[in-house]
């Protein structure tokens, strides 16, 4: 595939990926102020929570990682980056719920593991030699199967199976982690383009933010 390009130089391609996880930081930061400031308040919560909007708020970022996956090889790095936090927006709206829901407590202490984690295994697809393509293509499957049982127990409601969707997310998304920081890396040793590095940035904070949205679910203590 890469045949008749040119490897970077070591330190561009450790550069490059220093910007893909700042890119991705902001993401999460731009997630985590909207989903607190509409969490923290009862009149957005009862206004984006209630009625046909529910649905509409929980279901968008679902239908829009596939609109921005096809747009942003449309676009520029501002553009790209635009649609980044547009999304990372309107996935902090679809989780604001755990504001009102979740201890703060148990919220810093999912997002801290979380971060722990979710470093360990970015790290470990970073520097590892081994080809991850394998984990790659069952984890794939893994999180079709799991968007597909998300969805049905949606309506269903069973708390039993809720537990069992997030522990083998965790497992899915940490895979994911390991998997997709190696396949970024490998992109942009050869990929000048900064829209590489965004699109890269929005891989990662989809596997962070479901690590930590799923630890939430599975350890975090509600309020009374």
């Amino acid at each position: 595939m890469y045949a008749n390009y040119e490897y970077r130089e070591a330190a561009e391609i450790n550069s490059a990926m220093g910007r893909v996880y700042g890119h991705m930081s902001l993401a999460v930061l731009t997630s985590m102020i909207i989903s607190w400031g509409v969490g923290s308040s009862p009149e957005l919560l009862q206004f984006f929570f209630t009625g046909i909007l529910k649905w509409i708020v929980i279901f968008a970022p679902l239908v829009a990682i596939f609109a921005i996956g096809f747009l942003m090889e449309k676009v520029g790095k501002q553009g790209a980056q635009m649609m980044l936090h547009g999304f990372a927006a309107l996935m902090g709206l679809s989780f604001a719920t755990i504001f009102a829901v979740y201890t703060m407590g148990s919220i810093v202490n999912a997002f801290m593991g979380a971060a722990v984690l979710f470093g360990v295994l970015s790290g470990y697809g970073y520097f590892t030699k081994r080809s991850l393509d394998s984990i790659g293509k069952w984890m794939f499957v893994g999180l079709i199967t799991i968007v597909i049982a998300s969805i049905i127990n949606i309506f269903i409601g069973s708390s039993v199976g809720q537990m069992v969707i997030s522990a083998l997310a965790i497992v899915i998304f940490l895979g994911l982690t390991a998997y997709d920081t190696q396949k970024i890396r490998e992109e942009l040793s050869f990929d000048t383009n900064g829209v590489a590095e965004v699109k890269g940035a929005l891989t990662l904070y989809l596997d962070f933010i479901n690590i930590f949205l799923n630890l939430l679910q599975l350890f975090g203590g509600k309020k009374d």
